[in-house]
């Protein structure tokens, strides 16, 4: 069967942000696969592009991040219901029959799937094109990091679309599981919470046992690989820098430590917190990435905190995509200002870096008399520039996955250590563990400030199976609401 591989031409040359050489691979809107896989770079090309779509706004460019499970989680102000605001209305009270949500759905699971498919060429071509020759070990890593990618999208296909998972049965269908390339829409049947469970948990372990031995984050130093100005400055023990500059800028792809991390996730959501604490803890006791303090925040003018990203996406032209969203008259995506007060503690942690004045959250008037108040994290500020990135992965879910998943006597050590990273109050380590009431309270809190806009809040609330918001006003979520309806007939790749 002869398939064919998307690529879109023009973001192909922003999608990373080195000038790496096989980027200039003839660039195309519509490749062939039998031509694209007959060199390495075409397989690089490939891996590439689906890094690219991920960034699109389709995908965590927009609506797979700040806007669809934010909405659920009601982080916006939802608007007053009209017929130019319906579908955000309608998503922000689970109205799934809603036109414009049934085609914001379809579409937001149609793309994760499509990115799949893409996935599954890639890993179908590794293990048929025998006769392409790779340079240091890059089939290696490309074969681990679309293993990895493959099981996180999944991973993320199943919060949304599965079910709760403390109501889930081994036996319940949830969603597809897709692990070859097709355009028969037969071959998208949902398989079963174990089945899926278990594949996601497969294709990581696989990614795992791959990576630790070819990804260069496990010996090169970070900042080398992040920075290529610092590229011959640094080494670790096992090695120097790599030597194809495609192995570098490692936060932008599925490295080894976002298959622990994603691990982790897994565990985490699926209630077996014994192997949550442990891949927690080897992502946080490698020290290869440290959380991000007020200090580092400065120095690395990341808003979205880049340097403790674990995994995380780029789009240089993320800012035409959302900056309405944020900036303008009638911004959809923002808060009032008095709730987001309560949101941060702002009198009770005035120095929590997250909410110091004119970073985070800023008021603007308008020329039509209206004033919004600006949430920066994507779009920048007067001091920040936008990084153009969306994390999907940040060191600060591992402390908060071990803050909640360890005893409690056990947890505190990793509460202080976060806490104190966020400029927190000294004192609020000891009131906030005393029982587990007073442990989920204050993880919703920080949820809440840690991850806003990054779609984080809405997992957090359907793990907890919250039957009611408090924030940012009382509202009680619909009988089956956390569970996305599948589209109608699922997806015909085309």
């Amino acid at each position: 069967m002869r398939k064919s591989y998307i690529l879109l031409a023009l973001l192909a040359a922003a999608g990373l942000s080195s000038c790496n050489d096989w980027l200039d691979v003839t660039p195309r809107s519509q490749v062939d696969s039998s031509e694209l896989f007959q060199t390495e770079d075409g397989f690089k090309q490939a891996l590439n592009g689906v890094y690219i779509k991920l960034g699109q706004s389709t995908l965590y460019g927009k609506n797979a991040s700040m806007y669809v499970p934010e909405m659920l989680a009601r982080m916006w102000t939802v608007p007053a219901r009209s017929s130019a605001t319906l579908t955000d209305y309608s998503l922000a009270n689970f109205d799934f029959t809603d036109s414009g949500v049934e085609s914001l759905n379809s579409s937001l699971f149609s793309e994760y799937y499509n990115a799949i498919n893409q996935l599954n060429d890639v890993l179908e071509n590794l293990s048929t094109q025998r006769n392409v020759q790779f340079s240091y070990n890059n089939d290696k890593l490309i074969e681990g990091e679309a293993l990895g990618l493959r099981a996180f999208l999944h991973l993320e296909a199943l919060r949304l679309w599965g079910p709760v998972p403390e109501e889930a049965t081994g036996n319940e269908s949830t969603i597809p599981y897709v692990t070859s390339v097709t355009n028969d829409v037969g071959q998208l049947q949902s398989k079963t919470w174990n089945e899926v469970v278990t594949s996601i948990e497969r294709d990581l372990t696989d990614a795992e046992n791959i990576l630790k031995d070819y990804d260069p984050v496990t010996y090169a130093n970070m900042d080398s690989l992040n920075n290529l100005s610092l590229a011959k400055s640094y080494y670790l023990g096992k090695g120097t820098m790599p030597k194809d500059e495609w192995q570098t800028l490692r936060l932008g792809r599925f490295n080894y430590y976002a298959v622990l991390a994603a691990k982790a996730r897994l565990y985490h959501w699926t209630g077996n917190t014994g192997e949550a604490v442990n891949y927690a803890r080897r992502v946080v006791d490698s020290e290869r990435i440290s959380l991000c303090t007020q200090t580092s925040l400065v120095s690395s003018r990341s808003l979205t905190l880049y340097p403790e990203h674990i995994f995380g996406i780029e789009n240089v032209n993320l800012l035409d995509i959302i900056q309405d969203n944020f900036d303008s008259s009638d911004a959809a995506f923002t808060q009032n200002s008095t709730r987001v007060e309560e949101a941060y503690e702002g009198s009770a942690n005035p120095t929590d870096l997250r909410y110091t004045t004119n970073k985070y959250w800023r008021e603007k008037s308008y020329t039509d008399g209206n004033t919004i108040n600006l949430f920066t994290k994507f779009i920048g500020n007067d001091d920040y520039d936008s990084d153009k990135r969306v994390p999907l992965i940040r060191l600060a879910e591992m402390y908060l996955i071990l803050i909640e998943d360890l005893s409690l006597a056990e947890a505190k050590p990793y509460f202080s250590t976060y806490r104190l990273t966020r400029g927190l109050r000294e004192d609020l380590e000891e009131s906030s563990l005393v029982d587990e009431t007073a442990r989920l309270d204050r993880l919703e809190k920080e949820y809440r400030k840690e991850f806003y806009g990054e779609g984080q809040m809405f997992a957090f609330y359907k793990k907890h199976n919250y039957q009611r918001y408090t924030w940012p006003s009382a509202f009680t979520v619909p009988e089956g609401g956390y569970v996305l309806p599948k589209p109608d007939g699922q997806i015909n790749f085309e």
